[in-house]
């Protein structure tokens, strides 16, 4: 800051006195060497001329053409010889500094040097000596008025001191507007920013054109509220989706234990008045308990697989034989419910896949289960459909219930959807989907549906296969 200062106000004072000031600033800090630059031409023209031809010495012309040059730097032209000074480039009387001019002979100037005379004046002197055509001694002297000179100089450092004072002010302005616009703005719009979070707005980002540190900083301050946001809304879809779920799952036990109050009551009573009617009364009790029973069971695995605390016991299972025993006792539960079944198998022998076949086994009874609830013919149909993809198995159940609407079928898979579907059976599924879809995902598989209304659904789930049997062993 200082060095461009410096610089700037050496260009202002070159261009207020190009003549005297031309040495930077070396010739600002030192004017006697500036003035001895200055004069150093004529210095070099007078000793030439001393050495090549005395005689110019003698001409006037030639004297008062050094003259002229010396006078344009504040300087004028003394020729003595002998003792007698016989030429004067001035008309003011320096009788004083005249008679303190050095003797002939005397090495006390040089052309970038010279000899200093005060009181009563101030005269900077350079000298040639030379000598006369006549064998005369002489002497040519160049003298420098610093009387003249150092107004100059005083002027010069008043310009110095308010270009400076000058140059300080407009710094400090740009360097004060650089640190706001830099630093203290994108700073105030970063606190801003946290406070709006403070007060719950997650909405508006941060924005600051910079590519720079804080614009980094303000990027990541962005990133940040758009994750709280995001986490915020999970959190709170979550708990209303727990609220949910407790209010459905209250509602669909208040129903059983209703029934059951009232079938207790009535053997109490004694409405149940014969055998028959104690037999169906207990039956009944028994099945709307089994319902609760499963109903709590399903709730309890939820959260177990949610918290995925659940364990899961994965090995090998050749997927025709494990069907084959589901199959068998799907089949038999399905005819004592007065339904019809079928069961398609296109998948080449020893195909193997890696599950939990506790855990599969769920699945396919959760959606057995959903298709019997849900079926509204007089002869319900329910069919098993398994395909060999390239690298998966896919499962597909299919029934002809009352089906699901195109706008309901995205949403089959959440859980507090399906609880509601469960409760107001409007199709679908209930708490049963959603075990499914993390159990499914859990084994690295795909779920999804494709229904519509009054036509029946379909529910598809898919299992990642595994190098078959024949296979290992031939490797082996």
């Amino acid at each position: 800051m200082v060095v461009s200062i410096a610089a700037l106000s050496v260009g202002y004072i070159r261009t207020t006195n190009e003549n005297i000031y031309s040495n930077g600033i070396e010739g600002f800090a030192n004017p006697l060497k500036t003035m001895n630059n200055e004069t150093k031409s004529c210095f070099n023209d007078l000793k030439r001329s001393a050495i090549e031809n005395p005689a110019a010495f003698e001409d006037a012309d030639y004297l008062k053409r050094i003259n002229q040059r010396l006078k344009e730097k504040e300087s004028y032209l003394v020729i003595r010889k002998g003792k007698t000074i016989i030429y004067r480039g001035t008309k003011e009387d320096h009788t004083e500094t005249e008679k303190k001019l050095p003797r002939f002979g005397s090495e006390i100037s040089s052309q970038d040097s010279g000899v200093f005379l005060g009181k009563p004046e101030n005269f900077l002197v350079k000298q040639q000596d030379f000598q006369y055509t006549d064998g005369s001694k002489g002497s040519a002297f160049i003298l420098t008025d610093l009387e003249t000179v150092l107004p100059h100089y005083k002027n010069i450092i008043s310009q110095v001191f308010f270009s400076i004072v000058a140059i300080l002010i407009l710094t400090s302005f740009l360097l004060s507007w650089f640190m706001y616009s830099e630093f203290i703005r994108p700073l105030k719009k970063l606190k801003e920013g946290a406070d709006r979070i403070k007060e719950g707005n997650l909405d508006d980002d941060v924005e600051i054109n910079s590519k720079d540190e804080i614009g980094e900083l303000c990027a990541s301050f962005n990133a940040m509220r758009a994750e709280l946001k995001e986490s915020i809304e999970a959190r709170i879809i979550y708990e209303k989706q727990n609220r949910d779920l407790i209010s459905n799952i209250s509602h669909d036990l208040k129903t059983p234990i209703t029934a059951i109050k009232g079938y207790v009551e009535g053997i109490m009573d004694g409405v149940a008045d014969t055998p028959e009617k104690m037999d169906r009364y207990i039956k009944t009790i028994y099945n709307k308990a089994n319902d609760m029973d499963v109903l709590i069971n399903e709730l309890s695995l939820y959260s177990k697989i949610d918290s995925n605390i659940i364990p899961y016991n994965f090995r090998k299972i050749d997927i025709n034989a494990y069907f084959k025993d589901c199959v068998d006792e799907i089949g038999s539960d399905l005819e004592q419910k007065g339904m019809m079944f079928s069961y398609s198998n296109y998948c080449s022998a020893n195909v193997a896949v890696m599950a939990d076949p506790e855990q599969l086994k769920r699945v396919m009874n959760n959606i057995i289960n959903n298709a019997c609830k849900y079926t509204n013919k007089a002869k319900g149909k329910v069919s098993i459909t398994l395909k060999e993809l390239d690298r998966k198995i896919q499962v597909a159940i299919k029934d002809n219930g009352i089906g699901i609407s195109k706008e309901d079928l995205p949403n089959i898979f959440r859980r507090t959807y399906r609880a509601d579907m469960s409760r107001n059976s409007a199709g679908g599924s209930g708490l049963g989907l959603s075990i499914c879809k993390k159990i499914i995902e859990e084994h690295g598989g795909e779920i999804w549906a494709e229904s519509r209304l009054r036509s029946g659904t379909t529910i598809f789930f898919t299992l990642n296969k595994i190098a078959d049997t024949q296979e290992e062993e031939s490797n082996e």
